[in-house]
């Protein structure tokens, strides 16, 4: 994930730190961050407090992604996947944004989730209200390991390839799950 001295100093700060924070994190371990900076693909970062009105607004494809307060912008994320792919060389893509308690299959009982295939990884958005994350996998010794994490509005975390997840968390919190992926896979 190099790039050049003036690519780097182009781009938005949000993209820095999220580059910065795959470099360490990308084949190796899960990881949270707590960036600096406001992405302005998945909205505002909201409190954790209740947004009147922002669960209700959707895009014209039905997946959820608003553009209300704590909401997603669906031309501001393709910009943000596009930009991301260039600087890492990954594939990167907005697989979904959920709404816990509300999306079906995603209620409180939560259930481990696999990727498919195990050969994409995952980069977590939280959006709105506080959740829980565990992850089971296996760590870069070859044991099994596990991690969990409480993610806030505005936070990321890195879910690496073949590695299970559970959410367990706040009814009407609110993420988007971005996948990445080899550019030949």
């Amino acid at each position: 994930m190099d790039m050049p001295d003036e690519a780097w100093e182009r781009e938005a700060p949000h993209l820095r730190e999220i580059v910065l924070f795959l470099s360490v994190h990308l084949d190796r371990a899960p990881g949270v961050l707590w960036p600096e900076y406001d992405n302005p693909a998945f909205g505002d970062v909201d409190d954790g407090g209740d947004a009147e009105g922002a669960d209700e607004v959707e895009d014209a494809d039905g997946t959820g992604a608003g553009s209300a307060g704590g909401g997603v912008c669906p031309a501001q994320v393709d910009r943000f996947t596009a930009e991301l792919a260039s600087l890492t060389g990954l594939s990167v893509r907005l697989d979904r944004v959920e709404t816990a308690g509300t999306s079906p299959g995603v209620g409180m009982d939560a259930v481990w989730t696999g990727q498919s295939g195990d050969r994409e990884h995952l980069l977590i958005h939280q959006i709105a209200g506080p959740v829980t994350w565990q992850l089971t996998g296996t760590g870069e010794s070859g044991r099994p390991e596990s991690f969990q994490c409480r993610l806030l509005p505005g936070e990321l975390l890195y879910v690496p390839a073949g590695w299970s997840r559970r959410r367990v968390g706040a009814p009407q919190a609110r993420y988007a799950v971005i996948c990445l992926g080899s550019k030949d896979a």
